[in-house]
């Protein structure tokens, strides 16, 4: 099952990053349920504190709303996240979440890993970047808008990295998480393979300026 998480901090129209109609679940983080209203997007679930007063809050008598105490270990968007994974998802792209707060950005890409420990494929998507993690092999098409590509490791050392169809290539290469050695790669055959033997890469797909 695929899931849509839409976060707040988001500046492009939700629509023209994501075809709403090819998911099955749609979740807002607090209030991103405005930015869905906008455009006549009805989430199933609207999770959030709701902490910047009033005028975000939602009607509280809502069946699809679910108010949560501002003191708490979860962030909304972890909230969200947690929420599709009991639903069953087994694909969720959370809309946004990148480029405002370091602190909620970092957290949002923490994210990627929970939902990778129980199984499940997780990116952050907004109007520049694409995020996710890679433990064994991807292939990444080239994208449509000239972009970066850059991988870094995640957690700890990754031995066995390779780069193929890509402006520099490399095989069986070891990445840490003390050296970007992988940023700024680019794209150049109509899809890129990236593989690593141990440890977990995380892939940042950058577009140019």
């Amino acid at each position: 099952m695929k899931a849509i998480i839409i976060t707040p901090y988001l500046h492009a129209p939700i629509r023209s990053l994501a075809d709403i109609a090819t998911y099955d679940l749609i979740l807002c983080a607090d209030s991103a349920y405005l930015l869905a209203e906008r455009e006549g997007i009805t989430p199933d679930t609207v999770i959030g504190d709701f902490d910047h007063g009033k005028r975000v809050h939602p009607d509280k008598d809502a069946k699809n709303v679910v108010t949560v105490p501002c003191e708490k270990d979860d962030t909304d968007t972890m909230l969200c996240l947690k929420h599709a994974i009991d639903r069953g998802a087994d694909e969720i792209t959370i809309l946004g979440g990148i480029g405002g707060r370091l602190d909620h950005t970092f957290a949002n890409i923490q994210s990627l890993a929970y939902a990778a420990r129980h199984g499940v494929r997780a990116r952050l998507l907004s109007e520049r970047d694409e995020v996710f993690l890679v433990h064994d092999r991807a292939l990444i098409h080239k994208p449509v808008e000239t972009s970066y590509l850059s991988v870094f490791a995640y957690d700890g050392i990754c031995t066995g990295v390779t780069e193929i169809g890509t402006k520099y290539e490399i095989r069986d290469a070891v990445l840490d998480t003390s050296f970007p050695l992988g940023v700024s790669n680019e794209i150049v055959a109509e899809q890129a393979e990236i593989r690593v033997k141990t440890g977990r890469l995380l892939i940042i797909l950058s577009k140019k300026d």
